[in-house]
């Protein structure tokens, strides 16, 4: 850490330290990380995470109490009032998610679009009508009604035709909103404007571009500018761009710009669900769960912990599952104590994972981040690499890493000029390499689904290994070391892509777990009877938590 030495206005030397705090306050933890500038470069030199409601002071003693034995002397003694006087670039969790109702023609095209937009800009969508959703009029004026919200969102025909279901929705809205303050933003074709405005009071309407002006053409971007704008003044005032689910989008898509990558990222924590998928140029769609975090209520719901219990290594009672739940969703951030409340909590977070990433999984990534506690904190890195590969199934060849220092929101956080520069000095400790993962889909159980011949600098060349269907594999692979590998597919199975070959080459790096072989297909099949499934699930736990290493292969003639 350098040291910084100056003058004062009384010709007194001043020793202090050049260093920055990012912060993430959750709802239950909240994370800091100390930045320094090291040997000429900013690093981050320390992170911790503390109960939320333990207070800030309680972190930076933390800090304090980690970066002391190793900083320069001068200023070990007074670490604690250093750290309270750097710059702090922080973000928060909503006290609250905002309520939008969305009422539109068509759930797979304006409804979906709508929905994007708002989840992305932090909403929650806690009510959505459409045209083609199978109800009767009465029963969805009656859902309408139900539904608590802050703001009405109409969406639906294309800009160059005139679609009557989209004024039929906009009557629908009218009529459950009654007289209610709550205003509405109309998101639909532009010929219907004034019609839609005349349903409702002066002032009522704001107007915003089409997110779906066509069948085959999508701009979210005005309708996602102005939710946000409307979530600050509405619901968080003191900026958006400070809100964790809003700067986390922002973080992964300039990290995907910076490396041109495509990247998911998945922010697990105590009551929110961030799912954020960029592209190589920085275009960036997230999906904001506001009941989608360990304290879910779908987790407590009748028949939660039955289902918690089928993905459970080991025989818990179905009673103690859902006591543990129960304090899960009371207490969200009590970290477990024991081998059983870990294994309930981790089940927890798999399914929580699996129901945004639906049974399809996710195609064509370069990167997964996982972050919260649940995952990047996770005792061993095996288990967080476990975590997203079972929850996400990201299938191709995908490279995992972990968000342990909690600093990618808070660098989202910085402004339009800042976060590219934020993320360029600190893009080597901003992440945690776990390896990568080769993730196949199709086959038969325990039949052949792929064949891999694994190169490696500085290795002797290893026969071609067999992986089975049903199976994964775990292969030595270090943070920084680079492996060839060539990978011939059984028939009927797939690592995705438009145009599906036999036989694939890739170039992967390895990292805290190392290189995963992952032929469990998707979604995970379990079977039926609970032994045999407990069997299952404990053989691919105690795969992962295994010390890697190169099996004798298998060559069939």
């Amino acid at each position: 850490m350098t040291v910084d030495e100056r003058p004062n206005e009384n010709g007194d030397t001043l020793i202090g330290a050049e260093m920055s705090l990012l912060v993430d306050v959750g709802s239950a933890w909240t994370k800091a990380a100390a930045v320094a500038r090291s040997r000429g470069r900013w690093r981050i030199v320390s992170h911790a995470a503390q109960p939320s409601g333990w207070g800030e002071d309680e972190l930076r003693a933390a800090l304090a109490g980690r970066l002391a034995p190793v900083a320069d002397r001068r200023v070990a003694e007074r670490m604690a009032d250093l750290l309270r006087g750097v710059p702090r670039i922080a973000c928060h969790t909503p006290r609250r998610p905002g309520h939008v109702a969305l009422a539109a023609v068509s759930s797979e095209l304006s409804g979906d679009a709508a929905r994007r937009a708002a989840e992305s800009a932090g909403w929650s969508v806690v009510e959505a009508a459409t045209a083609d959703d199978g109800r009767s009029l009465s029963a969805r004026l009656a859902a309408l009604q139900a539904a608590e919200v802050d703001v009405w969102l109409l969406a639906g025909g294309f800009d160059e035709g005139r679609a009557d279901q989209a004024l039929e929705m906009a009557g629908l809205v009218a009529a459950a909103r009654g007289g209610a303050p709550q205003p509405v933003v109309w998101a639909g074709s532009e010929a219907l404007t004034a019609e839609v405005s005349l349903l409702f009071e002066e002032g009522a309407v704001r107007t915003v571009a089409n997110p779906r002006p066509s069948a085959h053409s999508e701009n979210p971007a005005p309708l996602r500018r102005l939710l946000e704008d409307m979530l600050q003044r509405m619901v968080e005032p003191g900026g958006v761009r400070q809100l964790t689910p809003v700067s986390f989008r922002r973080g992964v898509a300039e990290l995907a710009r910076a490396s041109m990558r495509r990247i998911l990222g998945v922010d697990l924590g105590a009551h929110y669900l961030t799912w954020v998928l960029a592209d190589e140029g920085g275009a960036a769609e997230s999906r904001v769960f506001a009941d989608g975090g360990l304290a879910s209520r779908s987790l407590i719901a009748p028949g939660g912990a039955g289902r918690l219990s089928r993905l459970l290594p080991m025989a818990i009672d179905e009673m103690a599952v859902a006591d543990a739940l129960r304090n899960l969703h009371a207490r969200p951030g009590t970290l477990p104590q024991t081998d059983d409340e870990m294994a309930i909590t981790h089940a927890a977070a798999r399914y929580l994972l699996t129901q945004a990433a639906g049974d399809s999984g996710v195609e064509g990534l370069d990167l997964l981040v996982g972050c919260g506690r649940t995952i990047a904190a996770a005792p061993r890195p095996a288990q967080a690499a476990q975590l997203l590969l079972d929850g996400v199934r990201p299938l191709g060849i995908t490279q995992l890493a972990i968000d342990s220092a909690g600093a990618l929101p808070p660098i989202g956080a910085l402004d339009d000029t800042e976060i590219g520069e934020g993320m360029g000095v600190l893009r080597d400790d901003l992440l945690v390499p776990l390896g990568a993962a080769v993730v196949s889909r199709g086959g038969r159980s325990g039949g052949l689904a792929m064949r891999l011949t694994v190169h490696r600098t500085g290795w002797p060349d290893q026969p071609p290994l067999e992986v089975r269907g049903g199976n994964v594999v775990v292969l030595p692979l270090g943070r920084g070391q680079a492996a060839d590998l060539e990978i011939e597919l059984a028939g009927g199975v797939t690592l995705g892509g438009a145009r599906p070959g036999k036989r694939v080459h890739a170039t992967v790096t390895g990292g805290a777990v190392g290189l995963i072989l992952d032929a469990r297909d998707m979604p995970l099949a379990l079977p039926r009877r609970s032994e045999d499934r407990r069997a299952v699930l404990a053989g691919w736990r105690d795969t992962f938590l295994r010390e890697p290493a190169m099996p004798a292969a298998t060559v069939t003639p």
